[in-house]
């Protein structure tokens, strides 16, 4: 099995001597010393995706081209390791075991935009993500490493919109926190007016591990459209919860299997990426893991993060229910068209009237709000609702 964000560590947080005996840091000081368009063409020959919870995958090259681009000399850097929803803990495990693999990669974006501001936004109830970013930043320092960038460590409110670009730049300005509307985008005017990369903490290590090991290391995973490799938490029915890392276009069975899911005919359905995903029947369950031929399916990547549901333990129903009422408590409340959105939904949910259902949903799809939250919760209910038997209803 291809390792490249994860290779094995000694037991317990991976520390700075540790890494840079695997290569640590030898990219970053090469990517200094060659320069922010060399990083960039680095970036972009790998073919990175940002591993974010909207799910699309964008180029994570795209966007440093547009920062990088700006006509303005101060630019700011930020990690999200937020994770907003709890089902998902791919970050903080990156955080609390691999902390210097993030450090790493944050330290060769901000090389790339020229910023001398960063920040890590850490999950703010994640006690051991907190403890691994703070000691990778202090041994950095010590080390030299951090050549003159100031890194904060801020912790986040564990809410559902607390990881939405916009809201933490909200945060970091000392406001509520709240995802604002969009255009403008934080890499046009973001933290105090200026361009701000916003990058999730996974794809940082990931190009942590492009500066070292290569571009080429990097494509021999994965698909030709989505190279590399890819971390999933998988939770719900399963024998073997936890995070695992494997190639990209890996069927989700073969995910499935490794994690000790239940056979195919026990299992309910499958949301392959946090709540606000579609969810799979178990005939589709051999789907490969990319972000489009997820989409393909009416689904998405999302968080990555895999929710396995056993018809033994819930009807349809009930899951569409609970699913879709745990998905409204998350909305901030700041946006009127999600707030009674969620609400409608669930009550024509509750009376059972299908046909209300499909049409609240579509409503909440487009346009309900500053952030994404809507747009999951339609997009599970509409999958559950149009692509699942009718027999699973009753």
């Amino acid at each position: 099995m291809t390792h490249l964000l994860t290779e094995p560590s000694q037991q317990g947080r991976e520390g700075l001597d540790a890494y840079r005996a695997r290569g640590g840091y030898a990219g970053l000081l090469e990517a200094r010393a060659r320069g922010g368009a060399w990083i960039l063409e680095q970036v972009a020959e790998a073919g990175l995706r940002g591993r974010g919870g909207t799910g699309d995958g964008r180029p994570i090259g795209q966007k440093w081209q547009r920062i990088a681009a700006a006509q303005v000399r101060e630019r700011f850097v930020v990690a999200n390791g937020a994770e907003s929803q709890a089902v998902s803990q791919k970050d903080r495990h990156l955080l609390s075991r691999f902390p210097h693999r993030v450090l790493e990669g944050l330290l060769i974006a901000a090389a790339a935009l020229g910023a001398r501001q960063a920040w890590l936004y850490v999950r703010g109830d994640s006690p051991e993500a907190l403890a691994g970013a703070r000691e990778a930043v202090a041994e950095a320092e010590a080390a030299g490493l951090l050549a003159g960038v100031t890194v904060t460590v801020q912790p986040s409110a564990p809410t559902a919109v607390s990881g939405e670009e916009t809201a933490i730049l909200d945060a970091l300005e000392g406001l509520e926190g709240y995802p604002q509307p969009k255009p403008p985008r934080p890499e046009e005017i973001g933290l105090r007016g200026r361009p701000t990369l916003v990058q999730n903490v996974e794809s940082l290590a990931a190009v942590a591990a492009l500066f070292r090991l290569g571009p080429a290391r990097i494509r021999s995973a994965g698909t030709r459209t989505c190279p590399g490799t890819a971390l999933f938490t998988v939770t719900g029915a399963v024998e073997r919860p936890g995070v695992y890392e494997v190639p990209f276009g890996t069927p989700l069975a073969e995910l499935l299997t490794r994690a000790g899911a239940p056979e195919r005919d026990e299992i309910l359905a499958v949301l392959p990426g946090g709540l606000g995903s579609g969810p799979l029947r178990p005939d589709e369950l051999d789907v490969p893991l990319t972000y489009e031929d997820l989409v393909a399916l009416g689904t998405t990547m999302g968080t990555s993060a895999v929710i396995v549901f056993r018809k033994a333990d819930a009807s349809l129903p009930a899951l569409v229910r609970e699913n879709v009422a745990l998905l409204g408590q998350g909305s901030c409340g700041q946006c009127r068209g999600c707030k009674e959105g969620h609400r409608e939904l669930s009550r024509a949910l509750e009376a059972g009237d299908l046909a209300e259902a499909r049409r609240r949903a579509e409503v909440l799809l487009y346009g309900r709000g500053n952030c994404a939250l809507p747009s999951g919760t339609a997009r599970f209910a509409l999958r559950a609702l149009h692509e699942f038997p009718a027999a699973d209803w009753q």
